[in-house]
């Protein structure tokens, strides 16, 4: 199972008694990512990305060698800049994180999307009030094995926000709960 659903059950027949409180509140959360790379590939990741690091400082070790006729130590200083960058951006890449989590806050009458880091921890948030939201949809993938989306149009923006991925039958199981909550909150 790819998401994680925290929501407190609601029975059908003390739905008429729930208002706009904590007890309609929907959480969803990505268990792997987006990057779709168990925690071994990162790490080959982040050791590509260390040893691309370590190989900036190494070609100080070995003798100088002059091409045509450029300064052997301005080369070695560019491809020492050039090894340091592509190494940090590999490590940064790989310890980002790359799963999501969206939240119905009823009280707020909001949506929060959230991108979550490594270890669980929120790395970036938007929020998004219901009245701004023209519709929430599910998009099944076209190709097999490549993850549907549960997506959201904004009344004010031609662009579409994808909140999470997953299986389709996840994904849909998530929407209708999630589009309950919210119909149960308004009513």
């Amino acid at each position: 199972m790819n998401i994680a659903v925290n929501r407190v059950s609601v029975q059908p027949d003390n739905a008429r008694k729930i208002k706009a409180e904590r007890d309609a509140s929907f959480s969803m959360r990505e268990k792997d990512g987006n990057f779709r790379h168990t925690s071994r590939n990162e790490m080959v990741i982040r050791f590509v990305g260390i040893v691309v690091i370590f190989g900036a400082f190494v070609q100080w070790l070995t003798p100088d060698a002059n091409f045509s006729g450029t300064d052997p130590h301005l080369t070695k200083l560019g491809l020492s800049i050039a090894c340091s960058l592509i190494g940090i951006a590999l490590y940064t890449f790989a310890t980002r994180g790359h799963r999501s989590e969206i939240t119905f806050d009823p009280v707020r009458q909001d949506i929060c999307i959230a991108h979550l880091d490594r270890q669980g921890g929120v790395r970036s948030n938007r929020r998004i009030a219901l009245h701004n939201i023209k519709s929430i949809y599910v998009m099944k993938s076209e190709v097999a094995g490549s993850p549907s989306k549960m997506r959201i149009k904004l009344l004010d923006s031609p662009t579409e926000i994808t909140a999470v991925r997953g299986r389709y039958e996840e994904i849909e199981l998530a929407h209708r709960q999630l589009c309950r909550n919210i119909r149960l909150t308004q009513a």
